[in-house]
């Protein structure tokens, strides 16, 4: 299942372009689902109870639809997971843009408290 959850996060930042990453951050770090007509995410609050959606008091689902892959995927992360992923996509991101250390740190820094992650 991790296999397939990386990769589908991975696709995620591939199809919203490296442009986005610094805009994806932000909205992460103020809690806001973003993305686009065939890949998004939102967070746990985004939903009511009664909505057929819902998957709980906390975590963060990626939706990707087709035709950005074959068949309407779906993954549902708590927020450990989800900012271990993120930790490697921003590593990943800074190997092409190290001018932009310091605000993904900063960012970085606002998710983590935001969702409660403890300091490895």
């Amino acid at each position: 299942m991790e296999d397939k959850e990386r990769k589908l996060i991975s696709y995620f930042y591939h199809h919203m372009g490296d442009g986005k990453f610094l805009r994806i951050l932000r909205s992460y770090a103020s809690g806001e689902g973003y993305g686009t007509e065939y890949a998004r995410f939102v967070f746990a609050d985004y939903y009511e109870k009664w909505e057929e959606d819902y998957f709980g008091e906390e975590g963060i689902a990626y939706y990707i639809d087709r035709p950005a892959v074959e068949e309407d995927e779906e993954i549902i992360l708590d927020y450990p997971t989800f900012y271990k992923y993120l930790k490697e996509d921003c590593t990943s991101y800074l190997e092409d843009y190290p001018q932009d250390k310091s605000e993904v740190e900063a960012q970085l820094e606002k998710i983590r408290k935001r969702f409660n992650i403890e300091k490895p």
